[in-house]
């Protein structure tokens, strides 16, 4: 089975291989119980792990960037399910399951994915004064 992934990503898994398997699905937490790295029994943690490569280390900055990381995301996790899914219905469950991760991480992800390319010089302290 084969996944996708810019050149820069597959350099980082050879050089960093322990930091790529601290990668995974979920946002930690309890967020780990809603979001798996499994689904019905199928790992998908490679798809995640490159998903939260793009998210820490891609230099783009851009809501396109965003997209093409979380469309990303759902391709390695369709790839997953359609190369290790041999019961019909497991793989359409499954593969409902990718849509879902994928609406959810284009839903909550942006936080996620701009902390890692704002610097501390664009935040500052707002207080508001009563009119």
């Amino acid at each position: 089975m084969r996944l996708y992934a810019h050149k820069e990503c597959w350099d980082f898994i050879e050089k960093h291989p322990e930091d790529f398997k601290s990668f995974g699905c979920g946002p930690g937490g309890i967020g780990d119980f809603f979001v798996p790295d499994t689904m019905y029994g199928l790992n998908v943690s490679d798809a995640c792990r490159i998903h939260d490569w793009y998210y820490r280390f891609y230099p783009g900055k851009t809501e396109a960037d965003r997209k093409m990381a979380d469309s990303i995301l759902k391709n390695n996790l369709l790839r997953i399910v359609r190369a290790k899914s041999k019961n019909r219905i497991l793989r359409w469950l499954r593969e409902r399951r990718c849509g879902t991760y994928y609406r959810f991480v284009r839903l909550a992800g942006g936080p996620a994915f701009y902390d890692e390319r704002n610097l501390d010089d664009e935040f500052k302290e707002l207080s508001l004064r009563e009119i």
